[in-house]
């Protein structure tokens, strides 16, 4: 089944990179609706996350949720709210003015708590996957905390926003000594008719991969594990 997915994927990747060829990569926010909606509410996503953190809430590694190491170093932590575009596992109750907020966002097929440690890297990688973009809202955004994507740095800020295409090369550190928070998305490249309903079942099937399909029961494992005094 891994293999068929991946050959649909790829396949996938060529009409869309073909219709929708890159430009500006990260691309250009400005005058985006559903972003400028997120900014407008990131003191309600902040403040959400602050009370998670005064309550001693934790959330697992990556490689954790997602059953396979993603080649960083020191501690990428992750904590699911949106799977295959719904409300997933025992956060969105945590966090409903952050879900509430991410419900605007057309197209929206992931969304988690995205948290590295001090002095964590993700090295240079390609995602698999060009049906959909990526887009980081900065939550907590320690000075030197930055994403690099096709040569271009850009800096983690508190209450902005990065989308890009994550099929090139990328990379982000967190040089501070305190965490970097962001909330990480997946959401459905906006290409025209007749192939936006094509990649949007490839999306879909991409929720039988094993790694996706089984991470709601793997966050939700971790969580009664790691925070039982949280409910």
């Amino acid at each position: 089944m891994q293999h068929l997915l991946g050959t649909v994927v790829r396949a996938n990747n060529v009409v869309v990179h073909a219709l929708d060829p890159e430009g500006a990569n990260p691309r250009p926010l400005v005058g985006v609706a559903w972003h400028e909606h997120l900014v407008d509410r990131w003191p309600v996503i902040r403040a959400e996350w602050d009370a998670f953190r005064a309550d001693g809430g934790r959330l697992p590694r990556i490689e954790d949720l997602l059953g396979e190491h993603q080649g960083n170093t020191e501690v990428w932590a992750a904590g699911l709210l949106i799977a295959a575009g719904r409300p997933v596992g025992p956060h969105p109750a945590r966090f409903p003015g952050t879900v509430d907020a991410l419900a605007g966002v057309p197209g929206l097929r992931s969304a988690l708590w995205s948290v590295l440690a001090p002095g964590a890297v993700l090295p240079e990688h390609c995602g698999p996957n060009a049906g959909v973009l990526r887009y980081h809202l900065g939550v907590v955004c320690p000075e030197g905390a930055s994403l690099t994507v096709a040569g271009t740095e850009v800096p983690y800020l508190e209450g902005g926003g990065i989308l890009f295409d994550d099929t090139v090369e990328h990379a982000a550190v967190n040089p501070a000594p305190g965490e970097r928070v962001t909330l990480f998305c997946e959401i459905e490249r906006p290409i025209g008719a007749p192939w936006r309903p094509v990649n949007a079942t490839v999306q879909r099937l991409l929720g039988l991969d094993r790694r996706y399909r089984s991470a709601p029961q793997r966050a939700a494992a971790w969580d009664r594990a790691m925070n039982p005094r949280l409910g």
